[in-house]
């Protein structure tokens, strides 16, 4: 017979924060896929950010595919409604705010990288509204 109690905690999830979570873990597998197969747009050399330190290659594929593992992890603590799954998705989203402002503060004035920096520029709002959504969303599961 199932439990009154946990039919009452399952209940509380909102529907949109388990579809977020679903593509969380779609997303995922598209990272390792990238960056098992090394596969990049053009004949580019894969990139990746992390904390806003940019990886090239190898160490690139590395840093995406440690990134795929954490988005995993979180969308699948989301999915099965375990409050350790948001904890980790807050941790990672202030990650990428985090990452997404040293990035350009500290490329802001490289020629080299003004085509990122006006990339990571314009990503910045929507990463911004990504993580609010999750602190929204978080705050009443987490208290």
């Amino acid at each position: 017979m199932a439990d009154p109690l946990m039919a009452v905690a399952a209940a509380r999830w909102p529907r949109d924060l388990q579809i977020f979570a679903s593509i969380c873990v779609v997303w995922s597998v598209v990272l390792i896929a990238r960056a098992l197969f090394n596969l990049s747009a053009g004949g580019v050399p894969i990139e990746d950010v992390i904390f806003g330190v940019k990886f090239h290659g190898d160490e690139a594929r590395v840093t995406m595919a440690l990134q795929a593992v954490v988005i995993a992890a979180f969308g699948i603590g989301i999915l099965v409604h375990r409050s350790w799954g948001l904890i980790v998705a807050l941790l990672y989203m202030a990650q990428v705010v985090i990452g997404h402002v040293i990035f350009i503060t500290s490329n802001l004035g490289v020629e080299s990288q003004r085509i990122h920096v006006r990339i990571a520029s314009a990503e910045a709002p929507v990463v911004l509204l990504i993580a609010l959504y999750v602190v929204w969303r978080a705050r009443p599961l987490l208290s």
